[in-house]
């Protein structure tokens, strides 16, 4: 029971934070200044589409790529090693966990895509260095903590 309370307990937690980023981030849609007719690479950050110098679906995909780096990178840019392996309680995974779970992502991506590979069939480097924050859980929560 106590177990059920914690969950239901981290997951209104999770639904009001991200109610709360959503009707925040949204106020940033509306100008609040002098419109200005000048977009450039560096101010069109919240710009999704085509890109100077790319094809069109490239110049898409690097600007999301770019988005999104700025969205995970902007919110944990000062913070300490243990404010990243923080946990709220013995189930959870800290954001420093959660940080090298997309990066594992990324790589086993990079790899089935660029370099044609089956799905889990990974150089074992790559599995060595990726395969414990790809899985998250217990063992990502000892292991990832012992080689920071």
């Amino acid at each position: 029971m106590k177990n059920e309370e914690q969950n239901s307990s981290r997951r209104a937690f999770i639904k009001n934070a991200s109610l709360l980023t959503m009707g925040t981030s949204s106020l940033l849609a509306f100008p609040l200044g002098k419109p200005t007719t000048m977009v450039t690479q560096e101010s069109d950050i919240n710009i999704i589409g085509p890109k100077e110098g790319y094809s069109p679906q490239i110049g898409t995909l690097v600007s999301m790529m770019t988005w999104m780096r700025m969205v995970i990178l902007a919110p944990v840019r000062n913070m300490s090693v243990s404010d990243l392996d923080y946990l709220v309680d013995e189930n959870a995974n800290s954001i420093g966990a959660m940080l090298m779970h997309l990066a594992a992502t990324e790589r086993f991506y990079q790899i089935h895509t660029f370099n044609d590979k089956t799905w889990g069939d990974w150089p074992k480097e790559d599995k060595k260095r990726w395969s414990i924050a790809s899985g998250l859980g217990d063992n990502a929560r000892k292991k990832l903590k012992e080689t920071s």
